[in-house]
């Protein structure tokens, strides 16, 4: 099993077969380069960055070097009052001078100029989710009733927590909200994978749930709409819904905040 430190998304491969007739394709066609951002803001943690790059060619090797952007001019504003400025580090992140915590309940928006060309993307940070109940349904995935909030989309994740060897599931079953306020919304897991889906191991699950911006459900759900996805925000535009805005921008600013792990 895989250990993922937070979220990952599922990789996709595509096998196409030849027939006994086969046909010259053109591959002359014309690359269209998006600009890439991938930020996560943690209610309650440090500002981790904006990484800002853009995609390369298809058929290329993937390069952090030649799909950095060095030059943007960005900065991040809280609650439409406080302007922060980021700058580049390496790699495309883009940090503050000074370490800054992400307060719960708050909206972050991002602005940057990069060769010209106007970035903009907002996103509300909730806060930690309240969970009232757990279930485990039958060693099979594990099921958590939640508090849900306004503005917030929430998943689950099954956990055997092992210290820095901890196993978390590789995706979330389903993104969910709430139509109506006040309302509990019930998640569940991904499948427990076998050998863990017995009776020896239900003593040793926990389930974290993640609460998002409400944007992150859009996304979500529609994020296998694109081409085959190599690496997390690497994938083209097709009809993915993005949060960033911009001509030939794509990519995430999202906030998110972590549950605690709750045995069931």
């Amino acid at each position: 099993m895989v250990k993922y430190s937070c979220i990952v998304l599922l990789a996709l491969s595509f096998i196409f077969n030849s027939c006994e007739t086969s046909t010259d394709v053109s591959t002359a066609l014309k690359y269209q380069e998006y600009t890439v951002i991938d930020a996560k803001l943690s209610a309650g943690k440090f500002f981790e960055g904006v990484r800002i790059t853009h995609t390369l060619p298809l058929g290329e090797e993937y390069d952090i070097h030649k799909a950095e952007i060095i030059d943007a001019i960005a900065y991040i504003r809280e609650n439409g009052v406080k302007v922060i400025p980021i700058h580049y580090t390496s790699e495309g992140l883009y940090k503050t001078i000074t370490e800054i915590h992400i307060k719960a309940g708050t909206q972050y928006e991002l602005f940057a100029d990069i060769n010209g060309k106007s970035v903009y993307s907002s996103t509300f940070v909730p806060d930690t989710p309240v969970v009232n109940q757990v279930f485990n349904a039958n060693n099979n995935y594990l099921i958590a009733e939640v508090s849900a909030k306004p503005n917030e989309a929430y998943g689950a994740a099954w956990i055997i927590p092992r210290g820095i060897d901890s196993l978390i599931a590789g995706d979330f079953h389903s993104i969910l909200t709430a139509n109506h306020f006040p309302s509990d919304i019930t998640l569940r897991t991904i499948d427990i994978p076998a050998p863990y889906n017995t009776p020896a191991y239900s003593d040793l699950f926990y389930i974290k749930v993640f609460a998002f911006d409400k944007a992150y459900k859009d996304y979500f759900e529609t994020r296998t709409s694109s081409e085959p996805i190599e690496e997390t925000f690497t994938s083209g535009g097709g009809a993915v819904a993005w949060n960033v805005y911009g001509k030939n921008v794509i990519g995430l600013f999202i906030g998110t905040a972590e549950g605690y792990m709750v045995h069931p």
